[in-house]
């Protein structure tokens, strides 16, 4: 069973790679969908630069800051697997 995490991003620079690789950490089939919800930090870069580095990143960019719910909403229309929705990244 291959387990979708939604993790919708905006202006997530400081801590995006440390909540991603928290995630991937975990010892399952992960399918980790990313959506930058508009961005204007490098978080957009930083999302291309970890999916080209692990392949269960899937990343899809929004055109403009659409809300977190429309990142949400574009996240599990582009699940696979079964889902999980992380909706907060920074660490606690």
């Amino acid at each position: 069973m291959k387990l979708s995490v939604v993790m919708p991003v905006y202006n997530e620079q400081p801590t995006l790679r440390e909540a991603i690789g928290r995630v991937l950490a975990v010892p399952i089939d992960i399918e980790l969908i990313c959506v930058d919800d508009g961005s204007t930090d490098r978080s957009r870069e930083i999302l291309g630069d970890l999916q080209q580095q692990y392949p269960q990143i899937r990343s899809f960019l929004q055109p403009r800051n659409l809300g977190k719910g429309a990142a949400v909403r574009r996240g599990i229309a582009e699940a696979t697997g079964c889902l999980y929705l992380l909706t907060r990244c920074r660490p606690m």
